[in-house]
């Protein structure tokens, strides 16, 4: 009794380190870098999100910030290249296609720490919830394997 109850409070331990920093990070956006114009080139965002720009047009395209924050250098048409910026304080960041800002191609991303921040919509990725749900089960097998192992 005294080896499962070990075990238990091991794979509590363990869990309890791996889910609180899965659940921590921030979301993630996607904006389309189109020809001459960006998907989704008005954004507002929490701390801590990620912004990835997706080369979807055959022209070549950068994502510069007016700031020089970010400038993903000219990514190639018809690569499906991506560049990505982790926004981490609160703010309104300007950015532009070097080749086509006289033609329009800007966008904004606003960082806001308010609850007011537009809804995104998932961009993909594993849930958390699978994470956890994922090393809970391998916590659980461990557990087992080992006091079966006891046992014979």
């Amino acid at each position: 009794m005294k080896r499962i109850s070990w075990l238990v409070a091991m794979s509590l331990l363990m869990l309890s380190a791996f889910v609180p920093a899965a659940w921590a990070q921030g979301q993630e956006v996607t904006v389309g870098m189109e020809d001459n114009f960006f998907d989704k080139a008005d954004i507002t965002v929490e701390p801590g999100t990620t912004v990835t720009w997706v080369q979807r047009g055959q022209y070549g395209h950068t994502t510069t910030s007016y700031d020089g924050l970010w400038d993903s250098g000219l990514i190639e048409g018809g690569t499906e290249g991506t560049y990505s910026y982790t926004f981490e304080e609160p703010g309104t960041y300007e950015y532009f296609c070097r080749p086509h800002e006289e033609v329009g191609m800007v966008g904004t991303v606003t960082v806001s720490a308010s609850a007011e921040a537009e809804p995104l919509a998932d961009t993909g990725g594993v849930p958390l919830a699978l994470v956890a749900a994922l090393l809970l089960a391998g916590s659980g097998l461990m557990t087992f394997a080992v006091l079966r192992r006891g046992v014979s």
